[in-house]
């Protein structure tokens, strides 16, 4: 499966998937795959190179013209699914059922953290600097997000972590923690999408200054 916008049963979707299974082809090899002519295949990896998704080198075999061949890129792979929810979630059950809920908190705590530290060096400014920084560094991770820093409270539309979090509130707990040291204050949770809301809403404490150790 891939998704919508390159239909697995459409051209582009088969080749994609061809590619996914083989490794690599020739327009030969997707020209009888797929039944269509030379034209619509290269027009076809033409777009797929255009946007990324394909890489080409070539192969000397014996006194001939090298061949072309085609595959996929990194960022190709990742239109196909992945279960990274699925063993996120595992993997946090396991640890909370073998050391217990207090473990789990300490693990989540050290990882909001090591995530704030990766994301410091792009935050700066006052505090509606930070907000705005904030904005860009959860766009960038593809979450859409509407800021109101004269309030200094944004809304996410989007969760990253949203299967892992139905089952684990601590996962919640972690992205709010990692936040506050990212900005430098407390934030409150205002309304959240594990429960049921359709977006995430964060208010931040001026008041309530804090540093990357203190949480």
């Amino acid at each position: 499966m891939i998704p919508t916008q390159f239909a697995a049963e459409s051209s582009v979707g088969q080749i994609l998937i061809f590619l996914q299974r083989h490794a690599e082809a020739t327009i030969r090899d997707l020209e009888d795959e797929l039944g269509i002519s030379t034209t619509a295949v290269r027009e076809h990896l033409t777009n797929l190179d255009a946007r990324g998704f394909i890489a080409t080198r070539l192969v000397r075999s014996g006194r001939g013209r090298p061949r072309i061949v085609y595959s996929l890129t990194e960022r190709a792979r990742e239109l196909f699914p992945r279960s990274y929810d699925t063993l996120m979630s595992v993997l946090l059950d396991e640890i909370e059922r073998q050391q217990g809920g207090e473990t789990l908190h300490r693990l989540l705590t050290g990882v909001s953290q090591r995530l704030a530290e990766n994301y410091q060096h792009g935050v700066q400014g006052n505090l509606a600097s930070r907000i705005i920084d904030v904005q860009k560094m959860m766009e960038a991770r593809g979450i859409p997000v509407d800021v109101r820093a004269t309030e200094q409270s944004f809304t996410f539309y989007a969760c990253p972590y949203h299967e892992v979090a139905q089952d684990h509130a601590d996962v919640c707990a972690m992205e709010k923690r990692m936040l506050e040291q990212v900005l430098g204050h407390s934030v409150q949770s205002d309304s959240a999408i594990r429960e049921g809301g359709r977006c995430c809403n964060f208010s931040v404490a001026q008041s309530d200054t804090i540093t990357l150790s203190d949480k």
